[in-house]
């Protein structure tokens, strides 16, 4: 959510067609890894764009030796992951203050978090910037810590756009679990001339995209985000059978084309902040039902439709201080991860890089001068899920 948390400053057809591109990949399983498995572009059904963001030409890096590293050995971790976001790649007007190699030392060595989001935009991955970025998620996997690779463009474009973007930049990374492919945070802009229920066109996309990676070989974990800003609280709103859906949870249960992932790798992806109209750009919180985190409640959603999930934003306070009333919700919500790991698999508080002010009311470094050699701030060993 990137500086869109101060707030939201960056910008922000049938299901039928699910079963038949379900259907495809089981049938032309032994199919060219390179093919691509979408629609075609005389569907009436879903409107297929060209690619038109990052051009394929520009990702296609990846050394031989990457492809004798990968691995399908995926792992789900024995207890919930406690991590950061590293922001500054994303960010609204360049990313020179993205996160260095020292950045993710700093949070992984001397903080300890076992998990790190990394915010970027798709349109600035080039080759050189893939290689850095390889560097650090291979640091990362070294040190048996997770990495979610997030596209931070809120824009959820056409099912070919985003299988062909994700297929080839994805080949530049391991497989074997270390990295997490987050396809679009918050997804906004469904504008499916016929389905036109954000809700639906979001799982249907969602599976023919997901199809479409594994049908082209990918088998990273896939974490997605749905519309409505991916909040916890928007996860299920117990909509009557007799009413449009209006939360990704209703659209899962009534979409019935199969699975999301034939692999079953792929998580919820979600977000939380506690401030009035849960927005992220106060630093006290909305107190109304008092100090509940609702994590609890997200995850019993999951659990009644078998699914698993990640929290990949949150924060309750900084490494300066946590207000009064914060001071609740935040134990709880570590609590609550803590106590629903079966589920939960992580959480990644919102707030770490250079990229933010000293002022700013979700940093997690102490001052910028010191942050890798002082003391770790009370807060930050909170985020940690340590007392």
């Amino acid at each position: 959510m990137i500086l869109s948390r101060i707030r939201k400053l960056a910008a922000f057809s049938a299901v039928s067609a699910v079963a038949l591109a379900i259907s495809a990949y089981a049938s032309r399983s032994g199919d060219a890894l390179g093919e691509m498995i979408v629609p075609a572009a005389s569907s009436p059904q879903i409107a297929i764009s060209p690619p038109a963001r990052a051009p394929a030409a520009a990702l296609s890096v990846m050394p031989a030796q990457m492809v004798a590293q990968q691995s399908v050995a995926i792992a789900a971790p024995a207890t919930a992951l406690f991590g950061a976001n590293l922001s500054g790649a994303e960010a609204k007007d360049s990313d020179a203050v993205r996160p260095s190699f020292s950045d993710l030392q700093g949070y992984i060595d001397h903080f300890g978090f076992k998990l790190i989001r990394y915010p970027f935009k798709d349109s600035r991955m080039t080759p050189a910037r893939i290689n850095e970025l390889r560097t650090l998620t291979e640091h990362a996997r070294s040190r048996g810590v997770r990495m979610i690779l997030d596209n931070h463009t809120y824009q959820w474009t056409s099912v070919q756009q985003q299988v062909s973007f994700w297929t080839t930049f994805a080949r530049n990374f391991s497989d074997d679990g270390s990295v997490v492919l987050d396809l679009v945070n918050e997804p906004g802009g469904f504008n499916d001339p016929v389905l036109t229920n954000d809700w639906m066109q979001w799982i249907r996309d969602a599976k023919l995209i997901i199809a479409g990676l594994r049908k082209n070989g990918i088998k990273h974990p896939i974490a997605i985000q749905y519309p409505q800003w991916s909040a916890t609280f928007r996860f299920d709103k117990a909509e009557p059978a007799s009413t449009a859906c209006e939360s990704a949870g209703c659209a899962i249960d009534r979409d019935k084309s199969g699975p999301i992932d034939p692999l079953n790798r792929t998580y919820i992806n979600a977000h939380r902040y506690w401030d009035k109209g849960s927005s992220g750009t106060n630093r006290v919180c909305e107190t109304t039902w008092g100090a509940s985190s609702g994590l609890d409640g997200f995850a019993a959603q999951l659990r009644k439709r078998g699914l698993k999930g990640y929290v990949t934003e949150a924060a309750f306070g900084s490494s300066y201080s946590v207000d009064k009333t914060c001071v609740g919700i935040g134990k709880d919500a570590i609590a609550d991860i803590k106590a629903n790991s079966d589920v939960l698999l992580g959480i990644t508080w919102w707030g770490g890089g250079r990229v933010w002010p000293e002022s700013y009311h979700f940093k997690i470094e102490p001052a910028k001068a010191t942050r890798f050699t002082s003391a770790i701030p009370t807060y930050t060993r909170q985020l940690l899920g340590q007392r």
